[in-house]
This record gives C-alpha cells, sequence and structure tokens, in this order.
C-alpha cells in the first residue's frame, strides 16, 4: 500500500476524496509489478479515484513499455537517476529504485 501523506507547505490541504501527494515505494508493492502500473495507480490514488476512471491515460504523458524498461536493473543498485513527467494535473517522479512521489500541480 501507498504511504500517503498531505503536502502541507504553503498551507495547502488535500484534495477531498484525494492526496496531494502519495509516495508508492517499490518495496511495498508485489515482486514484479511494472512501474507503469505502479504510476497509474500512484496517480489514480492520489485524485481518489479507481485507475480505470482517470481521465488522462499514462500514454498520454509517456511511453509504458519504455517506463517499463528504463530501470529494469534496478534491483542491482547500478542505476542512478529519475524520469519527471506530468499527468492529469499531477507531477509523476519515478525513482531509478523504483519508488514513485506523485504531487498534484492543478485543478483536480
Amino acid at each position: 500500500m501507498a504511504e500517503r501523506t498531505t503536502d502541507r507547505e504553503g498551507g495547502a490541504t488535500a484534495p477531498e476524496g484525494g492526496a496531494s501527494v502519495v509516495h508508492s515505494r517499490a518495496a511495498d508493492r508485489p515482486a514484479g509489478t511494472d512501474l507503469s502500473i505502479a504510476v497509474v495507480e500512484a496517480v489514480a490514488e492520489a485524485k481518489g479515484v479507481a485507475p480505470t476512471e482517470m481521465e488522462e491515460t499514462l500514454y498520454d504523458a509517456v511511453d509504458p513499455d519504455a517506463l517499463d524498461r528504463l530501470f529494469t536493473d534496478r534491483e542491482t543498485g547500478e542505476l542512478a537517476g529519475r524520469v519527471v513527467f506530468e499527468l492529469d494535473a499531477h507531477e509523476v517522479t519515478v525513482q531509478s529504485n523504483g519508488d514513485i512521489l506523485v504531487r498534484q500541480t492543478g485543478p483536480r
């Protein structure tokens, strides 16, 4: 399960039905979960909706297959880096270790 935190910086509050910030740790997900699936689930959680109810698809922002392949050897710890993109009024940061951070950037 993803860790949910509310972005309190600047007095922001969580939108009704969702969190302003969602942190999905790779260690908390079942082994073998594709990054693309984990990203969709984290953004849906931040929006407070089911993944199938999202207005935009992951493919609108990034190629899901490329995202899945980008950090395929993350278990070895040899890769370092991150990918940042926007999806459905949220900034998504995917770390090389598989952790995902989702922050709301616009209105729901």
